[in-house]
């Protein structure tokens, strides 16, 4: 991977978590639920640890500090989605969820491409808490709106053995 294509994927990885860690925040502050806001607020925490991380390998690669751009900021993933108080948690929920599975994907992606083994290690460490995000949101959702979380898992094969 080059340096630039590694670049441009670093700070596109730092835009999209700082979008979402507001993101998360913003949510937080409209919930009157203290444990859905709680779980909104850690969520923010998680996005935030996964910026700094971000930023750490920026500076370490590259040899200089990131600078966050706030218009880039905004037009990340989901950097300046609001959602009404009427809309609710169903919508946040599923804007979130969406956000998570495409920042797995994204981690798995870059995952692929570096040679790097510390950076290899460092996407898919990315990867999978944004899985466990991913799930998280669903089980949410899913208790929200009366599902079961386990008939939506992507499991093929027999329950009987």
């Amino acid at each position: 991977m080059s340096h630039h294509t590694l670049k441009d994927a670093i700070s596109r990885a730092i835009y999209a978590e700082i979008g979402a860690m507001n993101f998360y925040s913003r949510m937080a502050g409209k919930i009157e639920n203290e444990e859905g806001r709680s779980r909104f607020e850690q969520l923010s925490g998680d996005e935030k640890g996964h910026r700094d991380t971000l930023r750490g390998w920026y500076a370490r690669l590259f040899e200089t500090e990131f600078v966050e751009d706030e218009q880039a900021i905004k037009s990340s993933e989901i950097g300046d989605i609001e959602i009404s108080g009427q809309a609710g948690a169903i919508e946040a929920l599923d804007i979130a969820i969406e956000a998570e599975s495409k920042a797995n994907d994204f981690y798995l992606a870059e995952a692929e491409k570096a040679e790097d083994p510390e950076l290899k290690k460092m996407f898919e460490n990315l990867a999978e808490q944004e899985k466990g995000h991913y799930d998280l949101l669903t089980a949410e959702r899913n208790a929200l709106t009366g599902g079961f979380y386990w008939f939506d898992m992507d499991q093929s094969g027999s329950l009987e053995d």
